[in-house]
């Protein structure tokens, strides 16, 4: 019986040699013109990366793909998975060149992919990252979040019962604001509003800083009753006490009106389609005619290129049943609550700013 088997073939030595100097090189300039912040982010997003490969890899997405491109829904078939959780994991997997995704969603093998497969490197895969993919290899198999398997109920409750963890999630909440306000503020004119109303907007942070650049502006931050007492120290703390203050409550009920701009940074991407409707619909029932919504969130592009937003999309998936959107689905969840995209506008962040009006007047199926 003749030995099928082969020894890889690899480049010259000297050639790895140059190649992975330049690289290095690359790397270097690259990190030398990229914030501290922002690339640390990028280190923490691997986790994910990381843990989709190991899910592909135990699945044997890559064996399956062998004889040629497969539609995600014969992937998920085969594999015995849901097919959105694991087009998402497919996506962004794309987006890095291991699999190339197609228009009618369809996967098919790169180079990389190939390492994925029996007789390559699938059992060295298993074996490094057996501890990371069971979260969400149970996620792809169930279309359900993995915190269900550590915590009893949804994932706000359960910060609202923890003064610890509460404190936590929006000192990091503040921590990202930060990074992203000075992206977004240049790219739209807060100052054309008299009255801003941040929903979901944690401890003011965000409607503090436009505040006190427009002293003309005054603001309201909406959030959670456990959430929204740690906004007074911060308005004082920013000077901007005299024309900001909050209300408490919750966005699935009603939210306040009388504002003419209202503010969604980075909320809408934690809840399903359903509850994302409902929260834009309460909106709409506050909101004047005349009055505009802004949505800051990553919008993803149907492309292979890599992007924060879908390696995020599959954090948000796994961790609390989130996700992120491309435009098309955004215009759809929109016009469900009463509001056409009126311009989307990027930043030099991986966030968007979408600009929203209101598509008719107030009716009461809204």
């Amino acid at each position: 019986m003749q030995n099928e088997f082969q020894l890889p073939k690899y480049p010259p030595v000297l050639f790895v040699r140059v190649t992975e100097y330049i690289r290095r090189k690359l790397i270097k300039f690259y990190r030398k013109l990229t914030h501290p912040n922002a690339a640390m982010v990028e280190f923490i997003q691997n986790l994910w990366l990381l843990g989709a490969i190991s899910v592909a890899t135990e699945l044997g997405i890559a064996d399956i793909l062998k004889d040629g491109p497969k539609t995600i829904g014969e992937l998920a078939n085969l594999t015995g998975t849901l097919e959105d959780p694991l087009y998402r994991l497919m996506r962004m997997l794309a987006s890095h060149g291991i699999f190339k995704g197609s228009k009618n969603r369809s996967f098919s093998l790169t180079p990389i992919a190939k390492s994925m497969q029996e007789g390559e490197l699938k059992y060295f895969i298993q074996h490094s990252l057996n501890e990371m993919q069971f979260s969400m290899i149970y996620t792809a198999k169930t279309g359900r979040n993995s915190l269900e398997l550590f915590i009893k109920n949804e994932v706000f409750d359960h910060l609202g019962q923890s003064e610890e963890l509460n404190d936590l999630f929006n000192n990091a909440m503040t921590n990202t604001s930060k990074m992203q306000i000075a992206a977004i503020m240049p790219c739209f004119d807060f100052n054309k509003y008299k009255y801003i109303i941040d929903v979901g907007g944690g401890h003011g942070f965000f409607l503090s800083t436009i505040l006190a650049k427009y002293n003309a502006i005054k603001g309201t931050v909406f959030d959670l009753p456990h959430v929204v007492n740690k906004s007074r120290q911060l308005f004082k703390d920013m000077g901007v006490s005299d024309r900001a203050d909050f209300a408490a409550g919750s966005f699935f009920e009603t939210i306040p009106g009388g504002g003419d701009l209202y503010l969604l940074k980075n909320i809408i991407h934690n809840w399903s389609d359903g509850e994302a409707v409902k929260i834009l619909q309460n909106i709409r029932k506050a909101m004047p005619q005349n009055g505009r919504l802004l949505i800051i969130e990553a919008v993803i592009e149907n492309d292979n290129r890599n992007s924060f937003g879908k390696m995020i999309d599959v954090y948000m998936m796994v961790g609390i049943s989130g996700r992120e959107r491309t435009k098309d689905e955004y215009q759809k969840l929109l016009e469900n609550a009463g509001f056409k995209i009126e311009n989307i506008k990027r930043t030099v962040s991986p966030l968007g700013i979408i600009v929203a009006a209101p598509l008719r007047e107030k009716v009461a199926d809204l």
